[in-house]
């Protein structure tokens, strides 16, 4: 295996910077560079480095053993002042050495290839690091702990259980105490089976599309307090108040967290029935089709003006859409109707937050009953997908009369795919071993 070095920190002026060196060369090219260092596993040095005879800075050194390493490998941390000037130095040594750079994730392919994480922990570490949503990096922090394993792990176990007794069935029939019919019980195994399958993707699905933020589009007619509400909402002036109709043109939208949810908001352009501005009724089509993509629409009403008038005019548009809607009452100082009463000018909106958070929990994903999102990536429910269509395949392969080596077929092929996600092999030698668990007749 090559020896590699990375910048693992960000590639700018900072505090600190780490450059990482991990494989067989690790200790050999440390020594050349600082002759005096001491080669001691889980110590950290402080040392001066000189390059060409010239001191380049002062630096701490972590130091990690094979095989007591992230990669696995030999490994170096070093930490000094985050210049760039210095990681260029520290750079172009190691490279004057023959000490190549690391391509992308090539860490964690060392980690995998030494047998230090599994291809679970490698995309639960990478979505780890890139998520900013709460729930996904409470899945990933997971995962990297084992818990997507553990369920892929059990599942093998289970099927490969099940393929066993039916290759005893048909290699020794007159020993064995699984006859044909007893494939009726495996079938009942199996649709359990599916059904945790189904619970999972199901639940992963959710958790990835509200990982990438809910959005809420705010809609009413012209000066109904749209962009005031936002205002409030964002606690900032990011949207233009005027008692002008029209002022706002085109779609402005900005994020909060709420509940662990990151929440666009998008303030539109207010829709009235007749209009010959040109750019105002661009602005109307826009509004109407953020109604379209959002998951929650707030339904704004002014009630200085005709209610049933504004929810005559916004009838066809909102029609489809009755499920994502909150219907709220702005300027609730001279409001008499509506259950939900806000106030934007005077800040007064918890009771649309709320509100808010009792539909996300009720329609969108509720914390308590979403517990099974062992899936974090698009990647991984797709393969789910095709393990429980090979499992569905083998229930109906029972359920009408096939053979048990056909039935065995299909749990093969759901075997081998819940062994790619994890990085294992599942061949005849894996199967053979789990045979031989297996007495014969037992």
């Amino acid at each position: 295996m090559d020896t590699i070095y990375s910048l693992v920190t960000k590639p700018i002026n900072q505090n600190v910077a780490v450059i990482r060196i991990s494989g067989p060369d690790t200790f050999f090219i440390i020594k050349k560079l600082i002759p005096n260092i001491l080669i001691e596993h889980n110590k950290i040095q402080f040392q001066k480095i000189f390059i060409n005879n010239e001191f380049v800075d002062d630096v701490l050194i972590l130091m990690f053993k094979a095989p007591h390493s992230f990669t696995g490998e030999d490994v170096i941390e070093i930490q000094f002042h985050g210049s760039m000037f210095i990681v260029q130095k520290i750079s172009s040594y190691l490279n004057s050495q023959g000490i190549r750079q690391a391509e992308a994730g090539e860490f964690m392919k060392q980690a995998y290839m030494n047998g230090k994480l599994d291809l679970s922990q490698s995309e639960a570490i990478n979505t780890l690091i890139l998520s900013d949503n709460k729930k996904l990096a409470q899945a990933s922090s997971k995962n990297l702990n084992g818990e997507q394993t553990q369920f892929i792990n059990t599942l093998l176990k289970n099927l490969g259980e099940i393929v066993s007794r039916i290759q005893i069935a048909i290699d020794h029939p007159e020993n064995t105490d699984l006859p044909k019919y007893n494939l009726q019980n495996i079938n009942q195994k199996i649709k359990k089976f599916c059904f945790s399958l189904q619970k999972i993707i199901d639940d992963s699905k959710r958790l990835i599309k509200i990982s990438k933020g809910i959005v809420i589009s705010i809609i009413g007619i012209p000066n109904s307090g749209k962009s005031t509400l936002l205002n409030s909402l964002l606690k900032e002036d990011k949207a233009i108040v005027s008692s002008i109709e029209g002022t706002t043109r085109d779609i402005i939208e900005s994020s909060i967290y709420l509940d662990d949810f990151k929440i666009t908001f998008q303030d539109t352009a207010g829709i009235k029935k007749d209009t010959l501005d040109i750019i105002e009724k661009e602005g109307i089509i826009r509004s109407i089709k953020s109604v379209e993509k959002a998951d929650i629409v707030i339904f704004l009403l002014d009630p200085t003006k005709d209610i049933q008038k504004q929810k005559l005019l916004f009838k066809n548009i909102l029609g489809n859409f009755k499920d994502k809607i909150i219907e709220v009452h702005s300027k609730s100082d001279i409001s008499k109707e509506g259950e939900i009463k806000i106030s934007a000018f005077k800040n007064d909106v918890n009771q649309l937050l709320n509100e808010i958070s009792k539909f996300i929990k009720n329609n969108i994903f509720d914390n308590d009953k979403n517990n099974n999102s062992l899936l974090i990536t698009q990647k991984q429910i797709d393969n789910f997908k095709v393990v429980l269509e090979s499992l569905k395949n083998a229930i109906n392969l029972i359920e009408v009369g096939e053979t048990e080596d056909i039935v065995a077929f299909e749990l093969e092929n759901a075997m081998k795919k819940l062994g790619i996600m994890i990085g294992k092999k599942i061949d005849k030698n894996y199967l053979e071993n789990l045979f031989a668990s297996f007495c014969v007749g037992k």
